[in-house]
């Protein structure tokens, strides 16, 4: 090395070395002490991007594990609901509970499947990222309450249900949610709508988009307290990580809606704290104006709704709004 380059070395060493001899001494100037802060802010916060690196699927997913779940739970009369169960292509057993339309009661698998034949609607119902089941026996009977089947399952790793949850995961869920009620229960594709609440509308959405481009589309897919896409949620609540960089599930809903050509209706509250009423009205907008079969897409905005209380504070608004939507898809 040469006088000249060591020379430059020397002067720029200060800059480069926060510390001037070993890891533990004290900054002697100025620019030492600058460079000193600066590497210990940097390595923070790299450690912490890290950190939040390894527990985004802790933070993401939140299911109440159980060791097993009854349908006495759901404190409904005998025969309304019936314990179902599907396995999955990478073989997980999955369970789940059928409501029946109406709310009629059967005595057992071939009263339920007699009542299946009669043609009325079934709607599979993929829930959000908390919880599982029990917690959505509100909107499960309010869907039976319109003469609806309801297809309540859980994910893989929540309530008894083996396995760690991811977007692969889910997916592969879905895809067997799915088979289960047409190859298993024989419901045709066009009886079948797709509903996902807040996560559940990212897998939904998923599902639906490939549907669509097997062309055996759903009768219809709702959206309620979704997302465009699990980036635009995240940056959303942590505007201070590079989120896209980071996260393993992106669940990018808005890039694939474009395919979904059944009919579409999103519901969201203004008011929204977790999934803001702005990402919602995003994914609304990158939708295709209307269906293969001409029937416009729909957005019910319901004011000052938020985001988990919505089927208490507008239970009215969101009865009329299926109701109304289930009336287009079978007139």
């Amino acid at each position: 090395m040469n006088t000249k380059s060591q020379s430059a070395w020397k002067r720029w060493l200060p800059w480069l070395v926060p510390l001037p001899r070993r890891m533990f001494d004290k900054p002697l100037t100025g620019k030492q002490m600058l460079v000193y802060y600066l590497w210990r802010m940097f390595a923070f916060y790299a450690l912490l991007l890290i950190l939040l690196m390894l527990v985004q699927r802790w933070l993401i997913y939140q299911p109440t594990r159980v060791t097993s779940l009854s349908v006495d739970q759901a404190n409904a009369p005998f025969g309304v609901i019936h314990e179902i169960s599907t396995k999955t292509e990478d073989g997980l057993d999955l369970k789940g509970w059928h409501f029946l339309a109406g709310q009629v009661a059967c005595n057992d698998r071939a009263g339920c499947d007699a009542e299946l034949a009669k043609a009325q609607p079934v709607v599979i119902l993929f829930h959000g990222n908390g919880g599982n089941r029990l917690h959505r026996i509100e909107t499960c009977r309010l869907l039976a309450s319109l003469n609806l089947h309801v297809f309540a399952f859980d994910y893989r790793g929540y309530a008894e249900n083996p396995g760690s949850p991811s977007q692969a995961g889910l997916l592969n869920d879905a895809r067997a949610f799915w088979k289960y009620a047409v190859r298993d229960r024989k419901v045709n594709p066009d009886r079948i709508i797709l509903m996902g609440e807040s996560l559940g509308g990212g897998v939904a959405t998923l599902l639906a988009s490939e549907l669509c481009q097997q062309n055996t589309p759903p009768a219809g897919l709702m959206l309620r307290s979704t997302f465009s896409s699990m980036v635009d949620a995240a940056s959303f609540h942590y505007p201070w990580i590079p989120v896209s960089w980071l996260l393993w599930d992106q669940y990018p809903s808005q890039s694939v809606i474009s395919d979904v050509v059944c009919p579409l209706l999103v519901i969201h509250g203004t008011k929204d704290q977790i999934v803001p009423y702005v990402l919602g009205k995003k994914l609304f907008d990158a939708a295709s104006p209307a269906s293969a079969t001409g029937i416009p897409k729909q957005m019910i905005s319901i004011e000052q709704g938020s985001h988990n209380g919505l089927i208490y504070e507008a239970r009215g608004k969101l009865t009329q709004a299926y109701a109304q939507f289930t009336r287009q898809l079978f007139p």
